[in-house]
């Protein structure tokens, strides 16, 4: 006949050495798998390592881009007024020519 639910059932009495061996087995499995665990957690933190010189050297190289664009734009700022002032040369020249020009041929 079956047990009604909610009844604990009591199961044969084991001696000393079955329970022994059966906590014995229990922390062997837990022994192994706490040293895979602290395995993985190793591979995880030396990636996580590599992971940061890799970061470390991907800044100094961005910080380094950073000078480099200042002193184009620099360059380019200079470059951009230098021909402005061409620019008033030139307009300047050609006003000069047409006036000596006009003046000549008048």
């Amino acid at each position: 006949m079956p047990e009604p639910k909610g009844i604990i059932t009591r199961r044969k009495p084991k001696s000393a050495a079955d329970d022994a061996r059966s906590i014995t087995k229990s922390l062997v499995r837990t022994q192994v798998l706490l040293q895979q665990e602290l395995e993985r957690v190793s591979n995880v933190s030396e990636a996580i390592k590599e992971d940061g010189k890799l970061l470390e050297k991907t800044k100094t190289h961005q910080h380094s881009m950073n000078d480099t664009v200042k002193n184009a734009n620099s360059a380019l700022r200079n470059l951009k007024l230098q021909q402005q002032k061409e620019n008033l040369v030139l307009m300047a020249s050609v006003f000069f020519f047409y006036s000596v020009a006009s003046y000549v041929l008048w």
